[in-house]
């Protein structure tokens, strides 16, 4: 059981940084600066999933509390930045709201509040612990705050409204379907494993996006209406 999670969270570190390195692709390619924001999370949850399957090698210690520090630096600063995004790729996809400036200055605050109340709350200090999953080992945060958990939830929900306009402005749905997984799941609150696979979909949801208002005709492709 412990190879085998282990080797879950690889592949899931593996799936991260493909949809990371599309994204560098595409950016190189076309020099459209959209896909950013998604590469910057996707090769941070590449981390985070390659650290989580290095610990069942290398055990707790100093070396593996070091590496885990990373994961919530970019936890609590990277994730709230998909919310300008999403408003972004809302405007790009033609929904009237996004183009307001009240609302991009409302969401761009909203982020900012977020991320100020992380790193204060959560990072500084930062005390870590380990815990052993399915026979993985772990560093969390010694305490459960409401610092470490409004980001991934205030993210997700201003992502899903973006999402939902986009679906009901131009009929497209893929980004909708993998933001509620999200949601659905992160409400849930199961185990690291699942909440990480369901961490590959939505990114993986955000870059399909990011791919497809990022063509010249911004057509999607039939399997994602």
């Amino acid at each position: 059981m412990p190879v085998l999670a282990a080797g879950l969270f690889a592949v899931l570190a593996a799936g991260q940084l493909t949809l990371a390195v599309r994204c560098v692709l595409r950016i190189r390619r076309t020099g459209d600066r959209l896909p950013i924001v998604p590469a910057l999370v996707c090769a941070a949850l590449a981390y985070d999933n390659a650290v989580l399957a290095a610990g069942y090698r290398i055990g707790a210690g100093p070396v593996l509390e070091s590496w885990s520090v990373p994961r919530f630096v970019a936890h609590i600063v990277l994730t709230p930045l998909l919310m300008p995004w999403a408003c972004a790729a809302a405007a790009r996809a033609g929904v009237g709201w996004a183009h307001s400036a009240w609302v991009r200055v409302a969401v761009w605050g909203t982020t900012v509040a977020v991320i100020v109340l992380g790193v204060f709350g959560e990072l500084t200090p930062l005390t870590l612990e380990p815990r052993e999953w399915a026979g993985t080992v772990r560093y969390t945060t010694a305490h459960a705050s409401v610092a470490g958990v409004l980001p991934p939830v205030v993210t997700v929900l201003v992502v899903l409204v973006a999402a939902v306009a986009v679906w009901r402005v131009r009929d497209y749905r893929l980004w909708t379907v993998t933001t509620v997984i999200m949601t659905v799941v992160s409400a849930a609150m199961p185990p690291v494993l699942v909440t990480n696979c369901a961490e590959l979909v939505f990114t993986a949801g955000v870059v399909a996006t990011a791919m497809w208002l990022s063509r010249p005709d911004e057509t999607a492709p039939g399997w994602c209406r």
